[in-house]
């Protein structure tokens, strides 16, 4: 069996104060609570960073689940946007199956009013993404050539970049289990069957989940002890 090399796994301490304040800002979204600018002044580790959170949530507690009431809330969705049996969606059934290519980009935004929650589920073809950066990177190049055409290119690109985000039509999530987990992380108050609650015993996974997925760390490296950059 592999062992994996500890050295190459990123440790809290070693990300930028920006990294942590794009977490805070999900977090916000996600719990509906809103941090004071000096909130996080005395956080030092990672354990005094989940207190903060925790203090902030000022909900009324009920013990249940809610990934499960995630699920059901995006089966019922998809079976009324559908008109499919709801006893057919199961957590590993893929969205591709679900929503055909030919009216995805309808179905999917009405699927998501349905739900009551902005996210885009639709993407660009990942060659379509490396065209892209490696023509902005060429764009670069060019300003020793001609910062004229550089401008230009560079101009192109972008443009280009946000056309294609509009008429994306390749599903970001792949399948009904995924897009359950999302909806419980990134927007979990709304996620939830009885507004104004929150399952308290679910937050330190959600913050643990966020720090993880957006920094790529590992779970061993968010101890309560383990302490930020402007700690160190």
């Amino acid at each position: 069996m592999a062992m994996t090399n500890t050295k190459d796994i990123a440790k809290l301490h070693e990300y930028e104060s920006e990294d942590i304040f794009d977490i805070i800002e999900k977090l916000e979204r996600s719990f509906h609570i809103k941090f004071k600018n000096d909130a996080f002044y005395y956080v030092k580790t990672f354990g005094d960073f989940c207190d903060v959170v925790e203090d902030h949530i000022k909900l009324e507690h009920r013990d249940d689940c809610t990934t499960q009431q995630a699920f059901y809330k995006l089966r019922d969705a998809i079976a009324a946007t559908q008109q499919i049996d709801p006893a057919a969606i199961m957590p590993a059934t893929k969205l591709a199956d679900i929503f055909p290519a030919h009216n995805r980009r309808q179905k999917t935004k009405e699927f998501m009013v349905r739900v009551g929650i902005d996210m885009n589920l639709l993407t660009y073809p990942d060659w379509l993404a490396t065209t892209f950066t490696i023509g902005m990177l060429l764009s670069l190049v060019a300003f020793f050539v001609d910062w004229r055409i550089a401008i230009a290119d560079l101009a192109f690109f972008i443009v280009a970049f946000i056309i294609a985000g509009k008429l994306g039509k390749d599903l970001s999530i792949p399948t009904v289990r995924q897009l359950t987990e999302k909806l419980s992380k990134e927007y979990y108050i709304d996620a939830r069957r009885v507004k104004g609650t929150v399952n308290r015993k679910e937050i330190l996974n959600i913050i643990t989940e966020t720090f993880c997925d957006d920094l790529a760390m590992d779970k061993a490296y968010l101890t309560r002890h383990d302490k930020f950059s402007w700690a160190s």
